[in-house]
């Protein structure tokens, strides 16, 4: 069956046909950016999000943000306040079985308070993947693109000023016995939502603390190579 993300934009899992990770992230953040105002509920009226609670930078997406992260989300967002869909009640320990049942995949949206749009600040996308893409692949297909690097995991980058991804090392296997060596970690921000002078590196280290804790939880730390301090990106060469 063909994966798909639910932006529309399909990911190939073997490198063969591999729209590398920054590539297709690009594209999912691009549509993500797209979100209008309000959604239509297929009976031609427009909805808005469901209400939801404000919950503090270090308690959202089930406390997966250290308080690097924390300070780093405030820092992108201008607040300390945000919003998950009520209902919503994701976990860390949920979002690890997750991934080793049938759907290999999760994700945890987190939205601004009083924002109507539809479209959330980040939404953290994970998924169990076969390969990852490598620095020399990215900077081939991606030209003309912001790219930046971190030594983190098997490949870390940010792309422009929406996509944000880190494959990591970690053996999970999903229903029927499929393994699959690597975690896809994923992360794609809503154009004109974010602040801040650094949002490259500040980005890259709520990810990184999102994919640190849930590397825990898959028990693969040790081989996940997801330092707590994110160091300093390397620039795309042009």
């Amino acid at each position: 069956m063909r994966n798909f993300h639910p932006s529309g934009v399909r990911r190939p899992s073997r490198r063969g046909g591999l729209l590398t990770g920054a590539l297709w992230a690009a594209a999912a953040a691009t549509a993500l950016a797209g979100v209008t105002a309000c959604s239509d509920d297929g009976s031609g009226n427009q909805s808005k999000p469901p209400e939801a609670s404000s919950t503090p930078a270090g308690h959202v997406c089930g406390g997966a943000f250290d308080g690097s992260a924390a300070a780093a989300l405030k820092r992108l967002s201008g607040t300390d306040g945000f919003r998950e869909l009520s209902g919503s009640h994701f976990s860390l320990g949920n979002a690890a079985a997750q991934l080793s049942g049938s759907a290999q995949h999760d994700e945890c949206n987190v939205y601004l308070p009083g924002d109507s749009s539809g479209a959330p600040l980040l939404r953290l996308d994970f998924k169990a993947a076969d390969d990852h893409p490598t620095r020399s692949e990215v900077e081939k297909l991606s030209s003309g693109k912001d790219l930046t690097f971190y030594d983190l995991g098997a490949y870390a980058a940010t792309s422009d000023e929406n996509s944000t991804a880190l494959y990591f090392a970690c053996t999970t296997k999903g229903s029927g016995g499929r393994q699959s060596r690597y975690v896809d970690a994923s992360m794609y921000t809503t154009a004109g939502q974010l602040k801040g002078d650094s949002t490259s590196k500040d980005r890259m280290t709520v990810l990184n603390s999102f994919a640190r804790r849930l590397a825990d939880q898959l028990g693969c730390a040790d081989e996940a190579h997801l330092p707590s301090a994110v160091p300093e990106g390397e620039s795309a060469q042009q």
